[in-house]
């Protein structure tokens, strides 16, 4: 993918993060907790996806996402490691809801990775905007 490709792509999944708060929140709201997990687990996704097409790196699996995030964001010391954490657990949590009928959430936890997913998704935001121009290409 060229850089301009890279940076259309970003914009595109960090507008995907978006709307999974979106959705989270509402999802949330309506007190269907398991599933607004989820949707914080994909917005943390598509907003790290988003950081790596801006900075030019393609990944190609959700595998692939956590580990050029790591490599490239965490290890750099650009991101906290906290990220990688948020990035796993929220992972694990969206496998355990998807495929565990034994899987409970409670609201106020489920509020909680909602709002680390919200600030996870504006300090891509911000990184994003104070670096203006095309993405490296690779």
């Amino acid at each position: 993918m060229n850089a301009e490709g890279c940076h259309e792509s970003s914009l595109a999944e960090l507008a995907l993060a978006d709307e999974e708060l979106g959705s989270a929140e509402s999802l949330l709201q309506a007190r269907f907790e398991r599933v607004s997990l989820t949707r914080s687990y994909f917005a943390v996704f598509h907003a790290a996806r988003a950081r790596l097409y801006a900075s030019g790196f393609e990944p190609r699996s959700h595998a692939g996402v956590h580990h050029l995030f790591n490599l490239h964001f965490v290890k750099t010391e650009r991101f906290e490691p906290g990220a990688s954490r948020l990035l796993a657990r929220l992972q694990k949590y969206r496998e355990e809801a998807d495929y565990s009928n034994a899987f409970v959430v409670d609201p106020d936890g489920a509020r909680e990775e909602l709002e680390a997913a919200r600030a996870f998704v504006e300090t891509v935001r911000g990184q994003m905007k104070s670096r203006p121009g095309r993405p490296r290409s690779q």
